[in-house]
């Protein structure tokens, strides 16, 4: 009995924290560059006018990026250290459901986490189609526009519209939490 509590324990902080992440993170950098002088930002224009997002989601993207970075104490000036560009990128995945006699926890690749299934014995498969987003956060050269550092975050499930500000917050949290670069 204790061993069952003990793997149960176990399984619902796995659980818990499994339904927490919501992107895989990377990044990428200039190493010539000594990123400890930059203090301040501002958008790329260009870009931000191509961010392929509804007129929800931009400002939230916006925000959300423009909220971590004052927190982390950069400055949004007229005469920045470095640009910010944002883009969302998405395509169509497949998850495959299927069934088994009296339900059960299933692996749910589009919110990254186990969800309780009703499900019956001998049931068909079924496939559902939901679309899915990477993010990506360049920092470039105000001058040259050449990329500085690049941080992406992929698997957000764009479908889903559930606490979706602050799933964009915390997108954006783990992406720029790869920032600065470890030399």
């Amino acid at each position: 009995m204790k061993h069952t509590l003990k793997w149960g324990m176990l399984f619902t902080i796995v659980m818990a924290f499994t339904g927490c992440i919501s992107v895989l993170t990377a990044s990428d950098y200039d190493r010539k560059i000594d990123f400890s002088k930059l203090k301040s930002f501002a958008y790329f224009e260009k870009g931000i006018e191509r961010l392929e997002l509804n007129n929800l989601d931009k400002p939230r993207m916006l925000n959300a990026v423009e909220g971590a970075m004052l927190k982390r104490g950069f400055s949004k000036t007229d005469h920045p250290d470095f640009l910010i560009n944002v883009a969302v990128l998405s395509s169509i995945k497949a998850r495959a459901d299927w069934g088994y006699s009296g339900g059960g926890y299933q692996w749910d690749a589009a919110s990254s986490s186990y969800q309780w299934r009703d499900s019956q014995f001998g049931s068909l498969n079924t496939s559902k189609q939901y679309q899915t987003g990477t993010i990506i956060i360049d920092f470039l050269n105000p001058e040259t526009k050449a990329i500085m550092w690049h941080g992406v975050g992929s698997g957000f499930n764009l479908d889903d519209y559930e606490n979706r500000e602050e799933r964009i917050n915390l997108a954006v949290k783990q992406i720029l939490s790869e920032y600065p670069p470890i030399y």
